[in-house]
């Protein structure tokens, strides 16, 4: 291992993800240079230009940094990524950091900072996101009442939909879909274009 390597693992340097790789004696796991694992003894550091090299060497690769995943990003960004997934698929469920974060299989409070500091925004917030444009598709459908919309995407009462629907588009569930039926009626009375 040369000095520019090890600085590379010492500051995490990303710019150096794929250039080479990094095995510890100790564990017999390797990591990509970004790795967030605390810094080693260089003498128990091993450098390898390959997955392939680190693999056959003996070593495994790393639960943090995922050195043998090419389209790896970093921790932080996988877990909101998945964390995305998980809500889209599951908006409709009872909704808690808690419930989030087990399914995640992390703590939630950094779930909630690492989600925060991705996106921008909390893992609730992005679930109301998520909740409001399936209501905002759903209420494009007159049969469909305002209650059962609310507990469709998730909401226990619709009051409580109606609040956090006003928050996210500026106007109540019902004021969107009077405006929604309104537009259409304009649509429809509009004369033909000349052709």
């Amino acid at each position: 291992m040369n000095k520019e390597q090890w600085n590379a693992i010492k500051n995490r340097d990303r710019s150096y993800d794929g250039v080479f790789f990094y095995g510890l004696r100790t564990t017999k796991k390797f990591c990509r240079p970004s790795c967030p694992k605390p810094s080693y003894n260089p003498r128990r550091v091993v450098i390898f230009a390959s997955v392939e090299e680190a693999e056959q060497s003996g070593y495994r690769p790393c639960s943090r940094c995922h050195p043998d995943l090419p389209s790896w990003t970093d921790a932080k960004t996988e877990l909101a990524r998945s964390t995305e997934r998980y809500i889209q698929s599951h908006y409709a469920d009872k909704f808690s950091l808690s419930v989030l974060a087990e399914a995640m299989h992390v703590d939630k409070a950094y779930l909630a900072r690492s989600f925060k500091s991705v996106k921008g925004i909390t893992p609730l917030e992005y679930c109301n996101l998520v909740r409001c444009e399936n209501a905002r598709e759903m209420l494009t459908h007159p049969e469909m009442s305002i209650s059962y919309i609310a507990a469709s995407v998730g909401y226990v009462s619709a009051s409580h939909f109606a609040q956090v629907f006003r928050k996210e588009q500026g106007c109540t569930p019902s004021e969107y879909r009077e405006s929604y039926f309104r537009s259409l009626d304009l649509d429809s009375n509009s004369p033909l274009p000349n052709v």
